[in-house]
Order: structure tokens, then C-alpha cells, then sequence
């Protein structure tokens, strides 16, 4: 059985002294008095310069007068010496005292825990005491709550109504407990959804959490089990004195989420919290949580909207106003906010990639690239080396280190695109690659490690092809955290009209052309067709029409005419041109930007960002050359 050593904690209750703490140990003496020599100094003309003294023996903790002018005062009552119980006021001039008792373990040789006065529960070294985060009363339990406290939750309340902000919002809380703490530190511990990282504000703070194994746990188990926390912790301070840490965490939850905590931290001789303020924070947590994330989601659904409706993005917009597409957004937005798979479902041409891109950006990894592989361009032999990278000799013609697409991903996306027409050897590749985190470029012996978070698309029937043998069942679940359905355009046609006006707006951004809008015959008849290549189809074809339109109305007649002998082939589109002349410029000018650049007559930047955005290899156009 544990042994424990009790010990004894004076702590002014009122006063200049207020807040401040001392430990009193067996044998020791702690002497009270106006002189500067005195171990408690109290600035007070009715104490005297050697008032009385604390002390410690076998039988307790006493206070004996020094022979003061203005006597020394036991709950009211002047005293010579006395025998002192907790609960017991102790009156020196201005400043009431109480005690409190702490115990530690027996090997333990300094410091100690105590509660304030009036506490019916002991603390311990290093034992950290758990409150229900939601009694029944809050106000009930432990020390009662004064009318001005319940008031100050009020007013706190009432004040946190008018924030449409997180950073004002948490600057009030923390001025607002600063006043009633005034901690050493002080913080906002937000957890990261499917992540055991955190997120600490202000960041010079988190060397609390990141750098304090103790607390760490602490929060990993209040994470999951909400309690509010009282820490108490021993170190030894600069000049030797024994120093008691106590720190209060609050967890912040909304129903059964729990999304951060309040972290509050003390240390004597300034501060002593018991549990008294953990229920208060706990009040205070309770308090703040509706609006702190409301204010959160209120800033997150503003900069999502901003990215959907003023070109925020690097890339066309899901365009379309229909039921179905409006649903496929409210699920890009949804998935966004986490890290699991995607898995995007739908014809050639309706829209997989834009979708990829969505969640990409409106995802924390937006800043950090997302890397499209097309599955079924890549020739199966140079898979490996493409996804995984190779090094300098790997195999003929590798004559220097080069990245794989997976570490080009590193902390953004990775979207696989067409992942149905991937073979067997390389799913499995694949699969340990996306469960580890890990991988090895081609011809290395080193593994190296990325977070990367997975889109994949195809139009196949993934649940067939894992039937049939032809898709590995294990990758298939791994892939399909999320799982969007795009329905094809001819199961929103009431998008037809909305997706040709925004084509025709992007033609007349790049050529001088004369038409402006579309006849009513001809969107008839563009509702009317089959659209087998969906929405890329509507864009060649829109983009056709503008070009052969002669005049400001888009009629039926220019979508029609290559039925008198335009052959597909012969109208290509305008990134294809586009794409081709820049790889034959390139081609020419043997891979020199600058004089590729002066061939294509535009600006050296332009030409960078169109080879980025057409994913133009140039050392492969070099190497397919010679």
C-alpha cells in the first residue's frame, strides 16, 4: 500500500497578498511581519515588523504570535498560539490566511499539492483530479457560486453573441480569463479531426502541450472522454525553492464532439487553483463552446463561398444549378473537412477531375499541391518509376535522382485518375503505399515516408471488377471512405443552358469572336441530344459554334455543321491546339523556355504557366526527341 507524507499550504485569501501561496514542511518555520527579513512580508501599518510566525510538528500546523501591537486574529478571535484546522481564517492586519493540507508520496523529499481553503479532498503529487465536465449543477458542486460569478457568465455570454470573428472572439475569452485567473498561461488547444496533432493559440503556448508529456495524455483522454482536469505538478525553481504547478484543462464539446479545450496554468507562490476552478472554467468552456463554433463554421462556409463564386480556384467551376450537382458540391464541401479516400464515380467526361480539385481546395491542404496520375496513360512498365520516383543508375537512361508523383503530393493530394484500368501488380504496390505512408523510389533501399491524402475516379463498376478478379478488393475499401456519384448530363439537362453560356464566356475571354449568346432553337436542340461524352462534349461543341457562329447569335445551324462534312478530327479543341503548338515550340527550341517562348510570340512567364498547366514534361519531349 502507498504511503503518503502530509504537508501543510498557507494561501492568502484576501488582500495584497491574494492569490499568493506558501508550503510549510515538518520542522520548518515560515515568520510573517512587516520587515523585509520576514519569509511573508505583509506592507501594512498594523502589522508589525515580526508579526507571528506558521510552523509545522508532529501534532499539526500552529500560528503563534511574535508579540504583535495589533494581535494576530484566528477566525475573529486573538490568539497567542493556537492549533490551526482547515477551513481557519487567519487574520494578520489586512490579509486573511487560510490552510491547506497536500500529501505525497513518502519517497518524495520536496513540494507538494494543496486545496484552497475549505477543501475536502486532499490532492496528491502527480494525480491529476477528473470532474464530470457536465454535472448536474455546475454551480452546486464544491464551493457555491456567487451571485457576481453566475453574473459574469452572463454578461460573457451575452458579449460572445456579437463576435462574427475567431480571433475576437477568443481574444475576449482570454482577457476574460485573464482577469479572473491571472495565469501564467493560457491558451485555446483546438484537436484536428481524425488526427492526434493539435492545434495550440497563441502558438507560443504550445510548448505546453507539444513539449509536456503529462498534459498530452491528459488531453488524448479527455478527447474521447470529456472531464475537466486539475494537474497538479512539482519542479524545483531557480533558487532551489520548491515551485506547484497546477494546471486547469476544460474541455470544449458541442453535443458528444469534442473539438478543443481550455488549458489554464498556475504556479505558486503567485496561484493555487483547486477544484473549485476547474468547475469555473469548465462553466466558462460550456459557456463559449455554441459560439466559438458557430463563428467557426460562419468563417468556414464564407471562405468556401468566396473560392466558389470569385475564382479563388486554379480551375472551371462545377458549374450548374441542378438538384443532382447540387448535391455532388454539398458532398465535395463535406469531405473536404476530413482526410479520409475518395472514391468519384461517373462517366467519361462528366466532371471527376473538377471534383478532385474541389475537394482539394477546399480542403486544409489547399495550400500544398494536388498531383493528378492518370492511370490508364501511363504505360505499365513505367508505372513504378513514375509514381514512386527512381534513383541515379536505377536502370538505363536514369542518370540522376528523380521524385515520383506520390512525393511531389506530399502534404496535399494525390488524385488517381481512371484507378479502374490499373493492373493487378501495381494495385497491390498501390495499396501498401496508400496504407504506410511509406514507399521506396525505383532502385532504392531507403523507405521514405509522405501525407498524402487520396482522390481517386473512374467509370467503371469498381464492385464488378472486384467480383470479377480485376480489382483487388482490399484497395477498392481502401479507397472508398467517400464515395460521389456524378450523373451524367443527360440526367441534368436543366444545366445544358447554364454550362453553353459559360463556355461561350470563356471562347470570347480568348478569341475575338462575334457571338454573344445563344438562340432559343439552339439550346432546344442542345437539351436534345444524347451527350454521350457529357460535358466535354458540350464544351467542344459549344466552343465550335462560337468559333463558326457569323454573326452575334449562336443558331442550331452552326452546331450542325460538321454534319456537311467538319469531320471530328478536323476540330480539334482549343487547349489541344494549344497544348500541341507549345510541345512543337518546345520540341524546336530543344527544351529552351526563353526561345520557345520568343517562337510562340508571348511573354516568358505565360509560357511557364502553360506548361504547368498542361503538365508538360520537357526533359521527356527532349528524350522522345532524341
Amino acid at each position: 500500500m502507498q504511503r503518503y507524507v502530509q504537508k501543510y499550504v498557507i494561501s492568502a485569501r484576501s488582500g495584497p497578498l491574494k492569490g499568493f501561496t506558501w508550503v510549510i514542511t515538518l520542522g520548518n518555520r515560515v515568520v510573517v511581519g512587516r520587515d523585509q527579513s520576514c519569509d511573508i512580508v505583509v506592507e501594512d501599518p498594523l502589522v508589525s515588523r515580526q508579526h507571528c510566525e506558521f510552523y509545522v510538528d508532529n501534532r499539526g500546523i500552529f500560528v503563534r504570535d511574535l508579540g504583535s501591537s495589533n494581535s494576530t486574529f484566528v477566525n475573529g478571535t486573538p490568539v497567542r498560539e493556537r492549533r490551526l484546522n482547515l477551513g481557519d481564517d487567519i487574520g494578520i492586519g489586512s490579509v486573511v490566511f487560510s490552510v491547506g493540507v497536500l500529501f505525497e508520496k513518502s519517497e518524495d523529499k520536496k513540494g507538494g499539492i494543496v486545496g484552497r481553503s475549505g477543501a475536502t479532498k486532499p490532492l496528491r503529487i502527480g494525480v491529476p483530479v477528473f470532474i464530470d465536465s457536465v454535472p448536474q449543477d455546475i454551480f452546486e458542486s464544491g464551493k457555491p457560486r456567487t451571485a457576481q460569478e453566475l453574473a459574469e457568465l452572463f454578461f460573457l455570454a451575452r458579449s460572445l453573441s456579437q463576435f462574427h470573428s475567431t480571433e475576437e472572439l477568443l481574444s475576449y475569452v482570454f482577457e476574460f480569463i485573464e482577469k479572473k485567473y491571472t495565469p501564467e498561461v493560457r491558451c485555446l488547444v483546438q484537436f484536428i479531426s481524425g488526427k492526434e496533432e493539435v492545434n495550440v493559440i497563441p502558438k507560443q503556448f504550445s510548448s505546453l502541450v507539444v513539449g509536456n508529456a503529462y498534459v498530452n495524455n491528459i488531453l488524448s483522454e479527455i478527447r474521447h472522454h470529456p472531464k475537466g482536469v486539475l494537474l497538479p505538478e512539482r519542479y524545483l525553481g531557480k533558487s532551489g525553492e520548491t515551485v506547484i504547478r497546477n494546471t486547469l484543462i476544460a474541455p470544449i464539446a458541442l453535443g458528444k464532439d469534442v473539438y478543443g479545450a481550455l488549458v489554464v496554468v498556475g504556479e505558486t507562490p503567485k496561484h493555487f487553483y483547486d477544484e473549485n476552478d476547474v468547475e469555473y472554467l469548465l462553466a466558462i468552456a460550456h459557456t463559449i463552446s455554441p459560439y466559438l463554433r458557430a463563428v467557426e463554421r460562419m468563417e468556414q462556409l464564407e471562405w468556401e463561398n468566396q473560392r466558389l463564386l470569385s475564382g479563388g480556384m486554379d480551375f472551371d467551376p462545377l458549374i450548374g444549378e441542378s438538384k443532382a450537382i447540387r448535391k455532388v458540391r454539398a458532398l465535395a464541401r463535406d469531405c473536404a473537412h476530413s482526410d479520409l479516400s475518395v472514391l468519384i464515380l461517373g462517366e467519361t467526361g462528366t466532371g471527376k477531375e473538377l471534383v478532385a480539385r474541389l475537394i482539394h481546395s477546399l480542403s486544409h491542404r489547399a495550400s500544398k499541391p494536388i498531383v493528378v496520375i492518370n492511370c490508364a496513360a501511363i504505360p505499365d512498365e513505367l508505372f513504378e518509376s513514375e509514381l514512386f520516383g527512381y534513383e541515379k543508375g536505377a536502370f538505363t537512361g536514369a542518370h540522376g535522382v528523380k521524385k515520383g508523383l506520390i512525393e511531389e503530393a506530399d502534404g496535399g493530394s494525390l488524385f488517381l485518375d481512371e484507378i479502374g484500368d490499373l493492373s493487378l501488380h501495381h494495385q497491390a504496390r498501390l495499396l501498401r503505399a496508400i496504407e504506410t505512408g511509406t514507399f521506396r523510389r525505383v532502385g532504392s533501399t531507403v523507405d521514405l515516408k509522405v501525407n498524402v491524402r487520396v482522390i481517386s475516379a473512374t467509370n467503371k463498376n469498381l464492385v464488378t471488377e472486384v467480383n470479377e478478379g480485376r480489382f483487388r478488393r482490399d484497395l477498392f475499401h481502401r479507397l472508398n471512405g467517400f464515395v460521389i456519384y456524378i450523373p451524367p448530363l443527360r440526367e441534368r439537362k436543366e444545366d445544358i443552358p447554364i454550362l453553353a453560356d459559360y463556355f461561350l464566356k470563356k471562347v470570347k475571354q480568348k478569341f475575338a469572336v462575334k457571338a454573344v449568346r445563344f438562340s432559343e432553337d439552339a439550346i432546344k436542340w442542345l437539351c436534345a441530344q444524347p451527350w454521350e461524352g457529357n460535358v466535354r462534349e458540350l464544351k467542344n461543341k459549344v466552343e465550335r459554334a462560337v468559333i463558326l457562329a457569323k454573326d452575334e447569335v449562336i443558331k442550331r445551324e452552326d452546331f450542325e455543321l460538321e454534319k456537311e462534312g467538319y469531320a471530328e478530327e478536323v476540330f480539334p479543341t482549343l487547349e489541344e491546339i494549344e497544348r500541341k503548338y507549345i510541345i512543337e515550340a518546345l520540341k524546336r527550341a530543344q527544351g529552351n523556355v526563353v526561345k520557345a517562348s520568343e517562337l510562340l510570340g508571348i511573354g516568358k512567364s505565360t509560357l511557364y504557366r502553360k506548361i504547368a498547366e498542361y503538365n508538360i514534361d520537357v526533359n521527356r519531349l527532349l528524350f522522345e526527341k532524341g
